[in-house]
């Protein structure tokens, strides 16, 4: 499945975030993908552990406007944002899609230059950062149902949002015990 945030955005323009799996009406993800929805510490840690290859592909990194998976969490019409895809065994994984107001980028420079470093890892290493529960979506795109979570991080005192979509393939990953 080769999405883009573009088309994503386009194809589910009102998307229903829950603040618990168990609170979605109709439907349930499967024990593979619900464990890495509810996975609190690093995904690229638990993939490490594993001992799969993974690897990060910068999608887009640029100012813009506050995206739609984010649209009620931050209103800018100037914020940085960075898409990415992690694959795992060479199959894409995972959507991130990360955004970054203007005045938490003034404070952190160090955001535009991460390359295909994950932002999860960089974040680890920081004093005074804490991150906000999930929330939870189930979005039909192309006649399959994508699960995606999101949440905030605080670094001193500034915020930066991140919305993860979870790929089918994924799915594929189940002996990646937590």
């Amino acid at each position: 499945m080769n999405l883009l945030f573009e088309q994503i955005e386009s194809s589910s323009p009102n998307v229903i975030w829950l603040d618990k799996i168990e609170n979605m009406s109709d439907l349930k993800p499967n024990p593979s993908i619900k464990s890495w929805l509810t996975e609190t510490r690093l995904l690229t840690h638990r993939i490490k552990k594993s001992g799969y290859k993974h690897t990060i592909r910068v999608l887009r990194e640029e100012l813009g406007a506050t995206p739609t998976l984010l649209k009620n969490k931050h209103q800018s019409e100037i914020n940085y944002i960075r898409e990415i895809m992690l694959s795992i065994n060479n199959d894409a994984c995972l959507l991130a899609q990360t955004l970054v107001p203007k005045a938490t980028l003034d404070t952190h420079h160090w955001i535009k230059s991460l390359g295909d470093q994950p932002l999860g890892e960089k974040l680890s290493t920081l004093p005074k950062v804490s991150r906000s529960v999930f929330e939870y979506a189930c979005l039909e795109l192309s006649g399959v149902s994508v699960w995606a979570r999101r949440s905030s991080f605080e670094i001193d005192s500034t915020f930066l949002w991140v919305a993860e979509l979870f790929l089918p393939a994924i799915g594929g990953f189940k002996n990646l015990d937590k």
